[in-house]
Parts: C-alpha cells; sequence; structure tokens
C-alpha cells in the first residue's frame, strides 16, 4: 500500500521540478526542502500521522466534521459556497475550451491556459472545504461511536505515514532518473513534431524506469524495518485479527497489525523473560531479513529485466 501510494506522487513531483520548471528561487526552496525532510526522524512521521490521518480524516469518517473537532458551516453559507463553486468550475471550463480552440494569439492562449489553471485549482481547494465544513455529512460509521473504525492506528495509515517519510527518497531517485536520460533522446522527438508530455509519456519514462524503480526499492527498504511511527499509527505485540482474511472485502485496511521490527522491540526489550524469549527474537530477526532480502532480489530482478527490455528496443 505505501509502494503504490508513494511512487506515483513522487514520479509526478519529480517530473514537474525536472521537465516544467525552470531554476529559481522557489524552484531551489522546493529542493532544499525536500532535502531537509529526508532527514526528519521517523517518530516526528508517526507523531504527524497520528494527528493527521489517525485523529482528523479517521475521525472525519467515522462521525463527520463534529468527530473531528471541525465546526460544520451554517446551511447558507455552505450553500452559497457551492453555488460559487459551480460559477468558478463553469468559468474554468470555458477557459480551457476557449484556449484549446484559440490558435491565432500564443500569448492570449497561454493566459488563458494559466487563468483555467487558477480556476481549477481555486474550485478544487474549495471543495475541498466544503467537504470538510459539510453539515449534512455525518460520517460512515456514526453508528457505531464511541469506538472508533478508522480514528484509530490502522494499515491504512501506517502505510500513509510510511510514504510520507520516503517521499523524498523517491522525489530525488526519480529525479535523479530523469535527469540521466540523453537530451538527444528528448530533441530528436520534439523534431519529429512529438508535443511535450508525448515526448515524456514515449520517451523519457520508459527510458527512466529502471531508476523509478530503483527509487521504489529503496524507500521499500528504508520503510520495511522503521518501528518507531507505526508503533504510533497501528503496530500492536499482538493482533487478534488479521487485516488480511477469507472474509470481505478481505483486506481491512482500517484494522491493526502486527509488525516484525515491533515484535523485535517487545520480545528482547519489553519482555519479562528475556532469555526465554530470546528464540524468537532470533527467528522474528532472521524472517525480517530473509523478507528484505527476497524483496530486494526479486525488485532488482524485475529491473534488470526492463533494463535489458529497453537497451535491445534501443538497438
Amino acid at each position: 500500500i505505501m509502494t503504490a501510494a508513494v511512487v506515483p506522487f513522487g514520479l509526478v513531483a519529480a517530473l514537474y521540478l525536472q521537465e516544467y520548471t525552470s531554476s529559481g528561487f522557489l524552484v531551489s526552496l522546493i529542493r532544499i526542502s525536500i532535502h531537509n525532510l529526508a532527514g526528519v526522524p521517523s517518530i516526528i512521521y508517526g507523531v504527524f500521522g497520528l494527528a493527521f490521518f489517525c485523529y482528523t480524516i479517521g475521525s472525519f469518517i467515522d462521525g463527520g466534521p463534529k468527530n473531528a473537532s471541525i465546526q460544520p458551516m451554517a446551511t447558507n453559507s455552505w450553500l452559497v459556497l457551492l453555488a460559487a463553486v459551480v460559477a468558478i468550475s463553469t468559468a474554468a471550463f470555458a477557459s480551457t475550451l476557449i484556449s484549446m480552440r484559440d490558435s491565432t494569439a500564443t500569448g492570449r492562449r497561454q493566459w488563458l491556459s494559466r487563468l483555467a489553471l487558477c480556476l481549477w485549482l481555486s474550485c478544487l481547494g474549495l471543495l475541498v472545504f466544503l467537504l470538510v465544513k459539510s453539515p449534512y455529512f455525518g460520517g460512515f460509521y456514526s453508528a457505531e461511536l464511541p469506538k472508533p473504525t478508522f480514528g484509530k492506528g490502522g494499515i491504512l495509515w501506517a502505510a500513509f505515514t510510511l510514504a510520507l517519510l520516503t517521499l523524498p527518497i523517491v522525489i530525488v531517485s526519480t529525479e535523479e532518473a530523469l535527469a540521466g536520460v540523453p537530451s538527444c533522446l528528448r530533441e530528436a522527438s520534439s523534431a519529429c513534431g512529438a508535443s511535450k508530455w508525448q515526448t515524456i509519456r514515449r520517451i523519457v519514462l520508459p527510458y527512466a524506469t529502471p531508476g523509478i524503480m530503483t527509487a521504489g526499492i529503496l524507500a521499500m527498504t528504508r520503510s520495511i524495518g522503521q518501528v518507531a511511527p507505526l508503533m504510533l499509527v497501528g503496530a500492536l505485540p499482538s493482533a487478534s485479527n488479521l487485516p488480511l482474511d477469507s472474509e470481505f472485502p478481505f483486506l481491512h485496511i482500517s484494522r491493526a497489525f502486527m509488525h516484525l521490527g515491533y515484535q523485535v522491540y517487545a520480545l528482547g526489550i519489553q519482555s519479562q523473560d528475556t532469555e526465554a524469549a530470546r528464540p524468537l527474537v532470533f527467528a522474528s530477526i532472521l524472517l525480517l531479513v530473509t523478507t528484505v532480502a527476497v524483496l530486494n532480489l526479486a525488485a532488482n530482478s524485475l529491473r534488470a529485466k526492463m533494463r535489458q527490455r529497453i537497451q535491445q528496443h534501443q538497438l
């Protein structure tokens, strides 16, 4: 779940920084922030995941804004803002259509495209605000309150917390992979009449796929041994029910889970009889190291096959 969440987002961020931006103060500030986030201790991400994902988003899913300590808007004000969202989205749609059909003036077309982008972003922000402050939403699990369903630690929030933890690594590694694509390939694609997005989709991304997979491998290897943030967002020494079982929907993303690294900590340090628990500690460590090795070997093998396919295609 973490890999599926972090790799696409990191790829989009790296594409924007590498392909669509020019060097400037804002881009330099973003890159410095990304490198600084890579050095933040993992426990900080755990505290953030507990406060944001569990106590805010999870509580909102369970019982609506009031359960998440958010004051809903008045009904009349909410409806007025909803009408404003409809008007802004209509204007954004019209601006997009006009910019696509207007082929006479390049400056006017760029101005309309930027206006449409600003309108769409404003519409998206207002939609999120209306959803958070909605007076009509009472949560999906209000009947089960005060016992939380998503407003507590679970495998979904743990995966999202680890995704935030490994996001700087994915962005930096993916950006390096994109920068390693020869510029002559981009120039040749542009000379054949391809647009920028067609060049990225058909030339840059296939060539950089092994490097992108390397970013995913680095994220996986760093996250698999993290214990401190998972202790706050869902990992338990002993869980009565596994997240994956034979009951529908088979994968219960709101359940807590057991983690091998946490097992090593609990058995080796918190156990009342550490000598008796020593064989279990060694077995857990062996299983954890074996799991990391198998995942790395599988990912490296897949990356090597894709690199070989790309080289054969170039020949």
